[in-house]
């Protein structure tokens, strides 16, 4: 999770601080690094969701940082598109900039409900049902 979040972090932080036409330099070489990130993410959530199925599908939270974290990696998606197409001159648009804005929020979010995940279930296991 570090990997994806600190990649798209000061990816967004960088997009929304720079007012000069200038690139990301560095910026394409972690995006491979980001993607098998979050190919760990997804391997990883899915065992913890096999593991305790009742856990996750009845906590709101889940279904909450599963919203974020997909939508951030879309727009991390078309924020990595729109850098490879752009220029070494070009200035990022203003809609790049409320991308990059709305990954930071979506990130925070992510990580939060990651961490409320562990104090908000009321049901461990599905036995508690019968």
């Amino acid at each position: 999770m570090a990997l994806v979040v600190g990649i798209n972090v000061a990816v967004s932080l960088r997009l929304l601080t720079t007012n000069s036409p200038t690139t990301l330099p560095g910026f394409d070489k972690l995006y491979p690094l980001h993607w098998l990130g979050a190919c760990f993410i997804f391997i990883s959530g899915v065992a913890l969701l096999l593991a305790y199925p009742a856990k996750a599908l009845t906590n709101p939270v889940f279904y909450l940082k599963v919203a974020s974290l997909v939508t951030a990696l879309i727009i991390a998606f078309k924020i990595q598109m729109r850098l490879q197409r752009s220029s070494s001159d070009t200035r990022y648009s203003l809609s790049t900039k409320t991308l990059a804005a709305f990954a930071l929020v979506l990130w925070i979010v992510t990580i939060f409900t990651g961490r409320f995940l562990a104090y908000t279930n009321s049901v461990l296991l599905a036995s508690r049902f019968y």
